[in-house]
C-alpha cells in the first residue's frame, strides 16, 4: 500500500500518530473545530466573567443580601458535573485506542449523566424557591437564577454536541471524525466543571466583606 494511505489500527483513520488525513499532513477539519472550540469558551468565558463583575458590583447596596442557603441538589449538581467531565475524559482515551464500543458506551453514559445534572438544577431551582430565596426576594437571588440559568443552557448545547457524536456512532461512521467528536467533547466538559465551580463559589462564598479585603489587599479604595 501506498505511504498516502491512512493507518486504521485502531479503528479510528489517523489517530495512532495523531497525523491528519492528507499524506500525513495537519488535519485542517480537526484543527478549525478545536479552534472554534477555544475561542467558543474564550467568549463564555468572558460572558461569565462580566456577570460576576456585574454581581460583585451589585453587592454595593444596602439591599443586598448574600446567599445563604445551599440546596443539597447543588451539591448533587456539582458530582454529577464532576462525574461527566471524568466519563468523557475516559471515552476519549477509548476512542483513541480504538475501543469503539466502550468510547460509544461512555459517551452515551455522559449524556445521562448532563440529563441528570440538568434535572438536579432545576430540582435545586424548586428547593430555593421553597425556602424563601425566590426570584425576586433580593438581588442576588436574582442573580442565582440568572447564572446557572445561563450555565444549565451551555449545558444543553453540550448535550446537543454529544448527540451528534451519539449520531456517528449509530450512522457507523467509526472515524477519525467521530474519535475527534469525543475528544472536543470532553474538552468542553471539563471547562463546564471548571466554569461550574467558579459560578458556585461566586454565588456562594464571596460577599462583600470578601469583596472589601481583597479590595484593601490591592489597594482599590472602598467605600
Amino acid at each position: 500500500m501506498s505511504g498516502a494511505t491512512l493507518r486504521t489500527t485502531n479503528g479510528f483513520p489517523g489517530l495512532p500518530d495523531g497525523r491528519g488525513a492528507r499524506n500525513g499532513g495537519p488535519d485542517a477539519p480537526h484543527g478549525t473545530r478545536k479552534v472554534g472550540l477555544w475561542v467558543f469558551m474564550a467568549v463564555v468565558s468572558s460572558l461569565f466573567l462580566l456577570f460576576a463583575f456585574a454581581y460583585v458590583m451589585r453587592m454595593a447596596y444596602e439591599d443586598w443580601r448574600n446567599l445563604t442557603y445551599v440546596p443539597w441538589q447543588l451539591w448533587l449538581s456539582t458530582g454529577l458535573l464532576l462525574a461527566d467531565s471524568l466519563v468523557w475524559e475516559v471515552a476519549r482515551r477509548n476512542a483513541a485506542s480504538g475501543r469503539r464500543e466502550a468510547a460509544r458506551k461512555l459517551s452515551a453514559l455522559a449524556l445521562l449523566l448532563a440529563l441528570a445534572f440538568i434535572a438536579s438544577q432545576l430540582a435545586a431551582w424548586q428547593a430555593m424557591t421553597a425556602a424563601e430565596y425566590g426570584l425576586r426576594a433580593n438581588p442576588a437571588n436574582s442573580f442565582f437564577y440568572l447564572i446557572t440559568g445561563l450555565h444549565g443552557l451551555h449545558v444543553m448545547g453540550g448535550m446537543l454536541a454529544g448527540l451528534l457524536v451519539a449520531g456517528g456512532f449509530l450512522s457507523g461512521r467509526a472515524t477519525e471524525r467521530v474519535g475527534e467528536g469525543i475528544a472536543l467533547c470532553a474538552q468542553y466538559w471539563h471547562f463546564l466543571f471548571f466554569l461550574w465551580l467558579a459560578v458556585f463559589a461566586l454565588l456562594f462564598y464571596v460577599t462583600p466583606d470578601v469583596v472589601r479585603a481583597f479590595c484593601t489587599t490591592v489597594g482599590i479604595p472602598v467605600r
